[in-house]
Order: structure tokens, then sequence, then C-alpha cells
């Protein structure tokens, strides 16, 4: 286990509070109309702060809820190759890749 700690908290826990930080974040720029359930941004979200709470739940030995957190994180996986999907369905391309304009100016 993890025994170093950071302004008094156990590295492990810090670890896990940053995890469940950023689901409760997700879950509230839902809430507040500033990002949608299909946007990239809140499935990024959920995959690494479920990503850190299952470690976190690992180094706990806390197995029962570590399976939610690891179901989370492939359903997050899903949601991700969904919306790239989307995106090369909408745009003719997969996100983040070079235009064919910007790969001809470097020439």
């Amino acid at each position: 286990m993890l025994a170093n700690t950071v302004l008094g908290i156990q590295v492990i826990d810090a670890i896990g509070i940053v995890g469940v930080a950023l689901i409760v974040f997700g879950f509230y720029r839902i809430q507040i109309g500033q990002w949608s359930t299909r946007s990239l941004w809140y499935e990024l979200d959920n995959l690494v702060g479920a990503a850190l709470l299952g470690f976190h739940e690992f180094h706990t030995e806390a197995y029962i809820s570590m399976v939610l957190n690891v179901l989370w994180v492939f359903v997050a996986i899903r949601g991700i190759t969904s919306f790239v999907d989307r995106y090369e369905k909408h745009h003719g391309k997969k996100p983040f890749s070079k235009s064919k304009k910007s790969a001809k100016k470097r020439r």
C-alpha cells in the first residue's frame, strides 16, 4: 500500500479524492448545461475519475466498489469510441487528426 503522505493525506487517499472530484465535476457540468452526456470531455472525465477510484479501491481492498468503477471505465471507453464514430461520420475524419491543408503547409 502507498504510505507516503502529502499535506497529511495519504497519497492513495489523495488519488481517490481526485477520482471522486473528477466524476462529481463531470456530473455538475452536465447539470448546469456546460457539457452534454455525449461530449468527449465528459467521457474522458468519467474514464480518468473511475480509473483513479478503481486504483484507490484496489489498494484499500474495497473490491466490491472496484467492480463498479472497472465497469464505469469500460462504459466510458465505449462512450469515447461512440464519440469518435459520431465525429468521423459528421466531419469525415477522426478527431485530432491533421487536416490535409495543415499537412500541406508543413511540406
